[in-house]
């Protein structure tokens, strides 16, 4: 018998359910579809969507760090640095320091304040040294012949006296080394006034060499043209020399 294929079935005939026809209810009832059929849909298969996330993650961390790194690079350059502008100028203070301490010379204590404090208080000074000057003056005129008079001398003392109690009432607050410039007034006053009760002891007689309050005298008053010239020549007053004080 010769060989005969197979017969085909339609290709559009419906196909059954694996396991035969549905079950037909029995009449008078009624049944519910629950869910589809497994093979009523063929479903199409869909790659993972997490795996496209991980694939653009490393570009947005990659693009969040070249922005970062851009601003920090902006802000490194234009962040002002506020001391450029000052970098080696002299502020207020430094710059008038610097001058004031250029006008001493040598070893002598520069004054380094200004303002009407410096020249009130330095034009009281001179008042004083002007008074000094004019009982040195005096006293030379009184033991200029070899004599001590009485009277004279106690007038000298007198003001030597008055003058040594306006030193030490002096205002020295805005004249530099103020303190030690007083100091070493007072110390020549008292001198002074002590050598000058000498004198009034011996009158008429004079005393035929220098005394020992003398020499204090005159070494506190150099100690005091010291410190006086810097700062009679910056409030524009006359210099003094001890000889003349």
């Amino acid at each position: 018998m010769p060989w005969s294929p197979p017969p085909q079935s339609d290709p559009w005939t419906p196909r059954e359910p694996p396991h035969g026809p549905p079950h037909e209810p029995p009449p008078g009832e009624t049944s519910i579809s629950l869910s589809r059929e497994p093979w009523d849909e063929p479903e199409i298969w869909q790659p993972p969507p997490s795996r496209q996330k991980k694939k653009h993650l490393p570009l947005i961390l990659v693009a969040a760090g070249v922005v970062l790194l851009a601003a920090v690079a902006s802000a490194i350059v234009l962040w002002p640095s506020g001391s450029s502008d000052n970098a080696g100028s002299p502020g207020p203070q430094q710059s008038e320091s610097v001058q004031q301490t250029q006008n001493g010379d040598g070893g002598t204590p520069a004054a380094t304040t200004s303002g009407p404090g410096l020249t009130e208080q330095a034009g009281k000074v001179d008042a004083l040294l002007t008074e000094m000057v004019a009982t040195r003056s005096e006293l030379g005129t009184v033991t200029g012949d070899g004599e001590c008079e009485s009277s004279g001398l106690r007038r000298i003392r007198t003001q030597r006296q008055d003058q040594l109690e306006k030193a030490r009432a002096l205002e020295v607050s805005a004249l530099e080394s103020g303190t030690e410039m007083k100091d070493a007034l007072v110390r020549a006053l008292e001198a002074s006034v002590e050598s000058n009760k000498r004198y009034l002891d011996m009158a008429p007689d004079c005393p035929s060499t220098a005394t020992d309050a003398d020499s204090r005298a005159s070494q506190a008053k150099s100690e005091f043209v010291r410190y006086w010239t810097p700062i009679a020549e910056q409030a524009g007053l006359q210099t003094r020399s001890a000889d003349t004080i």
